[in-house]
């Protein structure tokens, strides 16, 4: 618990910049899919979907029914959506600048550090898809309860929100961006 809070805290201080991380980058996220129903957000999850949120967007939530059809990240929390419209050009650029963040490289050359640091699995944005198994290379994404992007809605389109799926790790917390946020937070002077 006493690392949830320091995540937290560190979410709402601010997470390292490249030029602080003394961990090495995360492997690539292998597919890893729901095989449990959770009843409670997972922390890193959570501290993530925050973080995002306060640059634009909202939070759009973690959970679904573990009663509902299908097999989803959601249901064990470890997938939250970020609100975000794909036709306002405000949300597309805050969306945009977090793409292009997210899958930098670092001043070591790592690839696309800050995704492999949060233990980001995959992302779904505006009929794309970043997979970390595919060097988070776009490809075109189609959900396939749709028949074409013409009859599909904004929803399952990913065009209203961005799918954010986390790694076991990433969603419980422990890869290196956490780490690290949360190193930064218990050494910050109190407020």
């Amino acid at each position: 618990m006493v690392l949830w809070a320091a995540v937290l805290l560190a979410c709402l201080i601010g997470a390292p910049t490249a030029a602080k991380y003394v961990l090495p980058v995360d492997s690539y996220a292998t597919y890893q899919p729901q095989k449990i129903c959770a009843h409670k957000d997972k922390p890193g999850t959570v501290a993530l979907g925050r973080w995002l949120a306060a640059r634009g967007g909202t939070y759009g939530g973690t959970l679904r029914s573990c009663s509902s059809g299908g097999a989803s990240e959601h249901k064990d929390g470890r997938a939250f959506d970020w609100t975000l419209d794909a036709r306002d050009l405000d949300d597309q650029a805050v969306a945009d600048a977090f793409i292009i963040e997210a899958f930098a490289d670092d001043e070591l050359g790592d690839t696309d550090a800050l995704a492999r640091r949060m233990g980001i699995m995959y992302i779904i944005w505006n009929d794309k898809m970043y997979a970390a198994w595919e060097g988070f290379e776009p490809k075109k994404y189609l959900s396939s309860s749709c028949r074409s992007r013409k009859t599909c809605s904004p929803t399952l389109r990913h065009r209203d929100h961005m799918h954010i799926s986390l790694s076991m790790d990433g969603a419980k917390g422990r890869t290196s961006w956490y780490v690290e946020m949360a190193a930064a937070a218990a050494a910050a002077p109190p407020a």
